[in-house]
Parts: structure tokens; C-alpha cells; sequence
């Protein structure tokens, strides 16, 4: 969706956790659970910057919901790939929070990532039905 290359990260950058934003997409189905997306303040701009062409100087509510979109597409496309293993699971919509939040503390798999646009965090909580 970004054009640009995403790695593994061994060590993400520190963020300030205040101003991160974190998008919860929850799954039904043969799994259930959640994913979430972390993105310290820095990758948000830029981010927003790359789909949009837009220069912002803070996270506002056009950031967080083209955030919220962005993990609503990448994991839409991941619940498709997986019905062709005849996986059945649906997504509900993105839930989005700024700062300290629930999500970004409870168990789960996680994976630090860097991107052209900053670092990020992808955790997955998810069990089979």
C-alpha cells in the first residue's frame, strides 16, 4: 500500500507511548482475536504524507482514520488469503486509540517493523474457534 520496503526490526525505535496511535481489527470466524497495528507519532505523519501527499504537524482525526483504513485493507486482504485455505474469518471495523491503551499490553505475538516511513508494531492475539 506504501510502496516501500518493510523488515523486521530488531529493536524498534522508542516512541512516546502518549502519542501513539494503536488500530484494533478484531476477527470472528474459525479464528478469533484481535490484531493490532502500533504506530509511534512519527511513522503516523509519514504515513500520512505518503497516501496523502499532505505535510500534517500533528495527529488528528484525518491521520487516525486513514491509519484505521490502512490496517482495515491490510487485514482484509489477509482474512482473503486465508479463505483460500478454506479459512473462514470476517473483520469488524478498526478500533482506534491514542496513547496508553489496553491493546497495546495484553499478550499475544508481536513484531517490531521498519518501514521507509518509521517504525511500527504488529501483535497478534488470536486463537482458533
Amino acid at each position: 500500500m506504501l510502496d516501500m520496503e518493510i523488515t523486521r526490526a530488531d529493536s524498534p525505535e522508542k516512541a512516546d507511548a502518549g502519542k501513539d496511535v494503536t488500530v484494533t481489527i478484531s476477527l470472528t470466524g474459525d479464528y478469533s482475536g484481535d490484531v493490532v497495528f502500533r504506530f509511534p507519532q512519527a511513522t503516523t505523519l509519514n504515513i500520512v504524507k505518503t497516501l496523502s501527499g499532505m505535510d500534517i504537524s500533528q495527529v488528528d482525526d484525518f491521520a487516525t482514520s486513514m491509519l484505521g483504513e490502512m490496517a482495515n485493507i491490510i487485514s482484509g486482504n489477509a482474512v482473503s488469503a486465508l479463505s483460500e485455505t478454506d479459512c473462514r474469518c470476517d473483520i469488524r471495523p478498526p478500533k482506534i486509540t491514542l496513547g496508553n491503551g489496553p491493546e497495546q499490553t495484553e499478550g499475544g505475538d508481536s513484531v517490531a517493523l521498519r518501514s521507509g516511513a518509521g517504525d511500527l508494531r504488529e501483535q497478534f492475539r488470536l486463537a482458533q474457534s
